[in-house]
């Protein structure tokens, strides 16, 4: 496998990377426009926004089914991690946040700045919002100051 540089500064990059590490620079344009950066800061190293396109969201509302109930009240009575609800928890959090990467892209962001997760308890406890929210930005790599 040949090594990669980075056209900008001339830094060796993973291979798998989308932007420069040391400059942030694009790597491959293709990759580049179908990649969308999400970070939980008010601002990117490295990056200046240049556009605030507005809040964005990524919504999921799940529920467990009878069996995955039973299993969770089994775990329960022996104290520890609840593994059916976590495995759900965890699957609730990637789609929102795969829905809010999707909504952000259909804004014409390229990043998404201060992103953050918040659950709540609805239908009486039987089913859980998932959440994800931030600020859908474009952003393009800061100028050297130097």
């Amino acid at each position: 496998m040949s090594e990669i540089f980075c056209p900008k500064c001339g830094s060796k990059v993973p291979g798998d990377a989308v932007y420069c590490p040391n400059c942030g620079a694009p790597l491959n344009v293709q990759s580049a426009q179908t990649q969308l950066m999400v970070v939980t800061t008010p601002t990117l190293p490295g990056y200046s926004v240049v556009k605030v396109l507005g809040v964005v969201t990524g919504l999921t509302v799940r529920t467990r089914g009878v069996g995955g109930k039973f299993v969770a009240g089994i775990e329960g009575m022996f104290g520890g991690e609840v593994t059916s609800y976590s495995s759900e928890a965890e699957k609730a959090r990637k789609e929102s946040l795969q829905r809010l990467i999707d909504n952000a892209k259909a804004m014409g962001a390229n990043a998404v700045i201060g992103a953050d997760f918040e659950t709540s308890d609805i239908l009486q406890g039987t089913a859980t919002l998932f959440s994800a929210y931030g600020t859908a930005v474009v952003v393009k790599p800061a100028e050297d100051t130097a």
